[in-house]
């Protein structure tokens, strides 16, 4: 079921804006609630994972620490100009040529795809502070892709897994890659973000991390690397290319949206403030103080999706939300789909991890695909 945006006032803090007063999204009814209580305990059953297990933190990571690093970071961003022009903080990579994707394997079965990686090539800035916490092992310097290629002609989709995700082949199913594949004749990339899968070793941290320095990093390092993806299928390729994420990768999409112009962006289930995300999900109070405070909050600007730009076509860009949502709070899915008003925006009766098997999702998503990609270039 698909209705419009509600509009209760922004909360995330500064500096994101305030949502604009627009139509207010419907409660869910007591049979709907009911139809999605299986869903909901099922996000309840990963937020007390979550909970239960925290990832540990670097002994350098105090609170005091990250304080004196958002100090030092905002006041560095403010003199390089990051803050006024926040799409100058990421840098241009490099292109990604055929060479450097090394290991193509092919992976027979039920989701059948190709595998290859490539060296990443980021590195943070060293007059950045936290860097070095940032691990650029031979882990997560390489970044591994999943592919399903078959018509050269045929449009791309990137497509970006959630927190949690990209290790396992049933990624290929949670985010329809097959399904782009098999029956709409895509291309489709499949890239495992910094320290998921196998590009996280024993004792990394989280790419979502109290460690506020780290995750700018890990953020800033996902862009890079699905930008080069980007680059090396316009290399290869003049076909549209769209890119679509979920939860996690939605974040990244819609960072995505501010940098390169693709011919589409489909978010689901996104979150647009990482810094509002930890405090939705209770941290330690010890680290409330560092994640509310203003030197963060500036900071952060620099992967703000409702700060950034639009490098997309407003009809171009898509959002793809959850009524029932327990792990993304509700007023970032409301202020996302207000800044994409002249877009695509539709709630789903489901929750977070039900979405991966909305039925109503997946045949929203192949239509605005089909609209896009399949009607040809923007």
């Amino acid at each position: 079921m698909s209705v419009p945006a509600s509009n209760p006032e922004w909360t995330g803090g500064d500096p994101l804006p305030a949502a604009p007063t627009g139509t207010v999204l419907p409660p869910l009814t007591a049979m709907q609630r009911f139809r999605l209580a299986p869903q909901i305990a099922l996000d309840d059953t990963v937020l007390a994972i979550m909970r239960w297990f925290p990832a540990k933190l670097p002994d350098e990571a105090t609170p005091e620490r990250l304080a004196a690093e958002m100090a030092e970071a905002a006041a560095l961003f403010q003199e390089q100009g990051w803050l006024a022009d926040p799409v100058s903080y990421h840098r241009t990579p490099p292109p990604l040529t055929d060479d450097e994707l090394v290991g193509w394997r092919k992976r027979p079965g039920l989701w059948g795809h190709e595998t290859v990686a490539f060296e990443s090539g980021f590195a943070p800035r060293p007059i950045e502070p936290g860097v070095n916490r940032w691990r650029n092992d031979k882990y997560n310097a390489t970044v591994p892709l999943r592919v399903l290629r078959g018509d050269p002609n045929a449009p791309w989709v990137v497509c970006l897994h959630g927190f949690g995700m990209g290790s396992s082949r049933q990624d290929l199913s949670a985010l329809r890659a097959t399904v782009m594949h098999k029956k709409l004749g895509l291309n489709v990339v499949l890239p495992t973000s910094p320290l998921h899968g196998s590009r996280n070793a024993k004792g990394d941290g989280q790419l979502l991390t109290l460690d506020l320095s780290a995750m700018l990093h890990g953020v800033t390092q996902a862009v890079w690397e699905i930008r080069r993806i980007i680059g090396w299928i316009r290399a290869n390729s003049a076909a549209p290319v769209g890119v679509y994420g979920v939860s996690l990768g939605g974040f990244l999409s819609t960072l995505i949206s501010a940098l390169e112009p693709v011919d589409v962006v489909a978010a689901a289930i996104p979150f647009v403030d990482p810094l509002g995300l930890l405090e939705h999900h209770g941290p330690p109070d010890e680290y409330r103080g560092v994640i509310a405070s203003a030197d963060a909050r500036s900071v952060y600007r620099v992967i703000a999706p409702l700060v950034l730009p639009t490098a997309v076509a407003r009809d171009r860009r898509s959002l793809l939300a959850a009524r029932a949502d327990r792990l993304i709070p509700r007023q970032q899915s409301v202020a996302l789909g207000e800044a994409w008003r002249d877009g695509t925006v539709q709630w789903f009766n489901s929750a977070h991890a039900g979405f991966t098997w909305s039925r109503a999702g997946k045949e929203a998503l192949a239509d605005r695909l089909r609209a896009t990609l399949l009607a040809g270039p923007n």
